[in-house]
């Protein structure tokens, strides 16, 4: 088997950092593509961090392209072809979307292992990315972080 394009989802989370080491090292090996994106869900960040107003977007994507900037930046130096990119829309719609759009041989992506009550409320995001992606997907768990069964 060979990997020729990797995606990596990527929250910007230290479960995501660790993923990352994954897809980076499968991308030296095979010399695959890797790809990172990181899904915007605008309203969350609403929600999530108190921002009063959907004018706030604009700086929220500005910001998250910047972090997406960084997250490429330092991979520069790997001898593999690199890009990053931030997409609005539903987490789980666009990376699989973006998975078949690219014909990615591999989905790496962290995740993290919610308690059983978050789970039932949120989901899983991995998760639903395994029952619907169009290609194998890697899940990692972060090193020393309990998993809570649903």
């Amino acid at each position: 088997m060979k990997f020729e394009r990797i995606l990596l989802p990527t929250d910007f989370s230290d479960h995501a950092a660790y993923a990352q080491r994954y897809a980076v090292s499968l991308a030296r090996q095979y010399e695959a593509q890797l790809h990172l994106i990181h899904v915007a869900q605008l309203y969350s960040y609403v929600v999530d961090f108190g921002v009063d107003s959907t004018s706030q977007y604009d700086s929220v994507l500005s910001t998250l392209t910047q972090m997406m900037d960084a997250a490429v930046d330092k991979l520069s130096g790997e001898p593999f072809p690199l890009q990053g990119e931030v997409i609005q829309g539903e987490p789980i719609q666009e990376i699989v979307r973006t998975a078949r759009d690219d014909h990615s041989d591999l989905i790496v992506m962290g995740t993290h292992g919610r308690s059983a009550l978050s789970h039932v409320l949120l989901g899983s995001i991995a998760e639903k990315v395994v029952r619907k992606a169009p290609c194998p997907v890697l899940t990692v768990r972060l090193p020393g972080h309990d998993f809570a069964m649903p």
